[in-house]
């Protein structure tokens, strides 16, 4: 059996003024995605700190490392899906030739940007209607909490799109 070794592929490289912009939200996504990392061992190991000190109780660390635990899942989404490193069945792709091969990518990308301009439509309706509303123990706006996954769901989109029109080729 085959295996992919997903740590020695490099991104997929994408020529012209697009591979510039897709590089540099690439770039920014991973960048996000490291600090929302930091930012959950940061709240995870205060919280821990804090409970066990004279201090008491800070419930605004777990509140805010469970939504970048959720910021983190979708703003990666989309880094993942650019990178073909998102959870797959790759079974089918030892099997099919490179022409059929090819079609099923198409379609499961246009199901993907589908599914995602679906999402984003919600996002920006929830958004709008939990725009009063705070968390309850960080006190931060709802539609701010909602707006993160909204993006990762654009940008997942904009990827899957990219994926139907461009052809990959290895770094």
């Amino acid at each position: 059996m085959v295996e992919r070794q997903i740590l020695d592929e490099g991104a997929p490289v994408h020529r012209g003024p697009l591979g510039r912009i897709l590089r540099g939200v690439e770039l920014v996504e991973g960048a996000v995605g490291a600090l929302l990392l930091l930012a959950i061992l940061t709240l995870v190991m205060v919280q821990i700190t804090v409970r066990f000190s004279a201090l008491g109780g800070w419930a605004w660390t777990g509140e805010l490392a469970r939504f970048s635990l959720v910021w983190l899942t979708f703003i990666l989404s989309g880094y993942l899906l650019g990178r073909d490193q998102h959870i797959s069945f790759d079974i089918i792709d030892y099997v099919l030739p490179e022409r059929a091969l090819r079609v099923v990518k198409i379609a499961s990308y246009v199901i993907v940007a589908v599914i995602c301009a679906a999402f984003v439509y919600e996002g920006v309706g929830l958004m709008d209607a939990q725009s009063f509303i705070r968390s309850s123990a960080a006190e931060i706006p709802m539609s701010f909490v909602y707006l993160i996954p909204t993006v990762g769901f654009a940008l997942t989109g904009v990827r899957a799109l990219i994926g139907i029109f461009a052809r990959k080729e290895s770094a």
